[in-house]
């Protein structure tokens, strides 16, 4: 059923971008199953769809009045991302936990209020030093990491470099196999 619909919403989509005088049908089968064509059986009633996408050219558009408002709106919005608070907090894993790896491998899930954007990244810290480069990602994965106790934070960069959050400190006991 749900094919059927996303065909016929295609189909009416296809049609009335492309040819806006077609002939749209619309009837239900003796099996029950609605039916959308531009040919059907005889008496069938045709459908009425107006083409909302056409332009009309004949009142010519001011681009200097277009484009200064274009303007005043990028930069509200540039001051409404400049007002915007972001909270940063590591929900994995939790607070005093003990992780077995014996790889050393470390999953950090860092959780954003609200969602960062696709231009800000996420810079691990162990004790103190940023581990890696920072990514887009909010798990982060640190490998080869030698067990112990170990302080791990996240902080939020905008798309300049600057912090823009900082998780709490999350201090984790990794246990690992020694090799002697």
């Amino acid at each position: 059923m749900k094919l059927t619909t996303f065909l016929t919403l295609l189909f009416c989509s296809y049609s009335t971008l492309s040819f806006a005088e077609t002939k749209i049908y619309r009837w239900i089968d003796s099996q029950g199953k609605t039916h959308f064509s531009d040919t059907a059986p005889p008496g069938t009633p045709q459908i009425t769809v107006e083409n909302k996408n056409l332009v009309s050219n004949q009142e010519p558009i001011d681009t200097r009045s277009v484009n200064s408002s274009n303007k005043t709106k990028q930069e509200s919005e540039k001051n409404k991302k400049a007002v915007v608070k972001y909270q940063a907090e590591i929900v994995y894993p939790q607070d005093d936990t003990a992780i077995r790896s014996n790889e050393g491998t470390l999953e950090i899930n860092v959780k954003t209020t609200p969602e960062k954007e696709s231009t800000q990244l996420l810079q691990l810290y162990l004790d103190g030093q940023a581990l890696g480069s920072p990514q887009m990602s909010p798990t982060i994965r640190a490998l080869n990491v030698d067990r112990g106790t170990h302080q791990v934070q996240a902080h939020l960069l905008g798309e300049d470099g600057k912090v823009l959050a900082k998780t709490q400190i999350v201090t984790i006991h990794l246990q690992r196999i020694s090799i002697k």
